[in-house]
């Protein structure tokens, strides 16, 4: 069975043929998913990568791409870069419950973006009050050619410093 607290690392691995960083899409405390207080996620249900403590109110683009989809609420994105990352950013746990209060896009949800756009913002009061967790998750699926993830476990800042880094066989 895969065992995502082996697969999501503090330190580079010792054999990478690739290495591709993330920028972090929104301000806070990088941290491994078994700090977030959900078991589908912190098991990689989802998707192997990281969670962000969050301190940022928006989502930025991490890199040029396009929208593969969105929760109707507001919450979770799909996106993917040029090259062909996926990814899924989830922000907060159980924030579905909300029911889109206190998140507005500020994107089309179509077409493309470019790094740095903003993609949407939130209201990080209320989501830390009604949330069960105010994390965003920044998880891919795509990890069947992945060694590993360096997860980069300190405060970030929205699309100036990675949150993580993609390790390639």
């Amino acid at each position: 069975m895969w065992n995502i607290r082996r697969f999501v690392i503090h330190e580079q691995p010792e054999v990478s043929r690739l290495q591709l960083p993330v920028l972090a899409p929104v301000s806070g405390r990088v941290c491994l998913l078994d700090e977030v207080p959900s078991p589908a996620y912190a098991n990689g249900l989802f998707g192997a990568g990281i969670a962000i403590d969050l301190s940022g109110y928006k989502i930025q683009a991490p890199f040029d791409g396009v929208w593969l989809d969105h929760s109707v609420t507001g919450e979770c994105l799909r996106i993917k870069s040029r090259q062909g990352l996926e990814l899924l950013i989830q922000v907060g746990i159980d924030s579905h419950k909300l029911m889109g209060q206190g998140f507005r896009s500020k994107s089309a949800k179509t077409g493309s973006f470019s790094q740095g756009d903003t993609l949407l913002e939130f209201d990080l009061r209320l989501l830390k009050n009604r949330a069960r967790s105010a994390h965003c998750l920044v998880l891919t699926s795509q990890t069947q050619k992945l060694s590993a993830i360096q997860a980069h476990c300190h405060s970030v800042l929205a699309c100036q410093e990675p949150c993580m880094t993609l390790h390639f066989r």
